[in-house]
């Protein structure tokens, strides 16, 4: 099993490969950084083992795909984008210590004291290379100062910079509020010239630095925090159950199998492989989710790091671009949590029929056997509810367009005969709305097997909290029904005229369950297999089917 590389790094300006400070850092797209010629050696290596089209991030194992443009390990590290905050994090570490060395010198491994400073290329000069940074081209214009006559060096500079990344050598000075983006002025001649509001991205950041959103996100980040922390406890507890409960089947099967002869000591190693497989399959399903939880910490402690540095020592420009990439982050982390929180990871291992055991050595073979069942367990969240699957009601619609125009005069019935392959609790029906999608329609049902009304309820539906042009009718309480019976259910609509459903299936599988329709000789009102009212059906699987 694949695991993530441990984290000993102190802080988001150390490589997580190297263990030393970032150079050239290049992020992936789950924002952890690397150096680039570590994260190069990195992938070479990924490609030389395995010949694979994507690699893992080394911190978290966030799958990264191979652009489809590069063809090398080194063009793939080099088309990473440059972490800017980073950037501007270690060049402010350099100009704040207390030593101050010539960095144009320190490139070229030489050694010089730096008397001066450039606020625009944010780096230390000694008179000698601040002679040929005023000569040059390309930096003549740019301010440089004494350090001697600063209160504080890095106050004055503009460390924190952010290049476009789809228009190279752009740098972001534009802020589209309509799409809360960055831009370079590129950016907005090309894809936001229809935009209503685009602001210099510094009026951006002043507006940007009056709302909450850097609270909420830390707040939302600290609940998802708590939540995963929560998930990773409930699977080492889970983990440990499983332990206790392959340990004590262990005693309870060595006591079992203690007096019998040397067939019986052989169904004995049998069962025993069972129970070890299954004892390994349900751990390791935890330790998978245990994994997947504990990577997304560390994507989680990262993400907090560069909020907190954005926040303390960076712009409101940095802050505002920092915030905006974190919360696409946070989505995932929810989709995540929303995803697998509900997975049922409580086992219980279980040693069926032990009862029969003492009795005929021939009987053995079929007693004992092995077997291990999820418990339903329920993990609290702060960041979202989760709802456990364990009665997840499904519903499909038959139907393939929709049309208007059905009358619903409350005297004529809406009829379909439908049957089911396995044993479903039939949990009510989709109807469709008034055309108008304002009135309200009121709607009788019937559940019907033969002559027998299993279940009939009266509703007011109303059109403007419609889905799709359809609406939820529930039962008061679930209707069992048979495999291969044939049921009936029967709608009474008063009202506007509604939508209805063309072109309809004889046969639709939902969630492994088949119903099969036919024509109701119920109906006088229109409605039949390909099109009509009553689009579909709303269901669970009773437990154990």
């Amino acid at each position: 099993m694949a695991t993530s590389i441990e984290s000993h790094v102190v802080d988001i300006t150390t490589c997580a490969i190297c263990l030393e400070k970032l150079n050239t850092p290049k992020y992936l797209p789950c924002l952890h950084t690397f150096c680039e010629n570590c994260v190069q050696t990195y992938i070479t290596a990924i490609f030389e083992k395995d010949h694979t089209q994507s690699i893992e991030c080394p911190v978290c194992r966030t799958t990264v795909s191979k652009p489809k443009e590069v063809n090398t390990p080194d063009a793939w590290a080099k088309m990473l984008p440059l972490n800017f905050l980073i950037v501007g994090l270690l060049e402010k570490e350099k100009i704040e210590r207390q030593q101050k060395q010539c960095m144009v010198c320190e490139r070229m491994e030489t050694k010089s004291e730096a008397s001066f400073i450039c606020v625009d290329c944010s780096d230390l000069l000694c008179p000698n290379c601040k002679k040929h940074h005023k000569a040059s081209k390309i930096s003549c214009d740019h301010e440089i100062r004494q350090i001697n006559e600063l209160t504080s060096v890095s106050e004055c500079l503009k460390t924190f910079k952010n290049l476009c990344s789809e228009h190279k050598g752009e740098e972001l000075k534009l802020f589209c509020a309509d799409h809360q983006t960055p831009c370079c002025s590129m950016c907005v001649s090309i894809n936001h010239r229809r935009c209503e509001k685009v602001l210099s991205i510094e009026n951006a950041a002043i507006e940007y630095g009056t709302t909450d959103k850097v609270k909420d996100l830390r707040t939302q980040l600290t609940q998802v925090d708590h939540d995963v922390k929560a998930i990773i406890k409930d699977r080492a507890s889970a983990k440990e159950n499983i332990e206790k409960e392959h340990q004590q089947k262990q005693k309870d099967l060595e006591t079992i199998f203690s007096d019998l002869v040397a067939k019986i000591n052989d169904i004995k190693v049998r069962r025993k492989g069972e129970l070890l497989k299954i004892y390994n399959e349900a751990k390791e399903t935890i330790e998978t989710s245990i994994i997947i939880f504990q990577n997304k910490q560390k994507n989680i402690d990262n993400e907090k790091q560069i909020l907190d540095a954005a926040v303390n020592v960076t712009s409101s420009v940095q802050v505002m671009i920092e915030v905006e990439k974190l919360k696409k982050h946070l989505e995932e982390h929810k989709q995540l949590i929303q995803t697998k929180a509900k997975e049922n990871v409580g086992y219980e291992i279980l040693l069926e029929n032990v009862e029969n055991i003492t009795k005929l050595a021939e009987q053995i073979e079929n007693e004992c056997q092995i077997a291990c069942k999820k418990t339903n367990t329920y993990i609290q969240l702060s960041s979202m509810t989760v709802t456990p699957t364990v009665s997840e009601i499904f519903s499909f619609c038959r139907f393939g367009k929709v049309d208007c125009g059905w009358k619903v005069s409350g005297d004529r019935k809406d009829a379909i005969c439908f049957s089911v392959s396995k044993e479903i609790e039939l949990c009510g029906f989709l109807s469709y709305v008034c055309h108008d999608g304002l009135s309200t329609c009121d709607v009788t049902a019937t559940v019907k097997h033969d002559t027998t009304d299993l279940v009939v309820v009266s509703n007011t539906i109303d059109s403007k909290v419609a889905e799709n042009k359809m609406i939820k009718i529930e039962f008061p309480t679930p209707v069992k029904l048979l495999a291969n019976n044939k049921y009936n259910i029967v709608v009474l609509m008063t009202g506007q005229s509604c939508y209805h459903g063309e072109n309809g299936k004889a046969v639709i599988e939902s969630s492994g369950v088949v119903f099969t329709f036919e024509d109701s000789l119920l109906n006088n009102n229109g409605t039949t297999i390909s099109r009509g009212q009553i689009p579909g059906l709303l269901f669970k699987i009773p437990n154990g089917l």
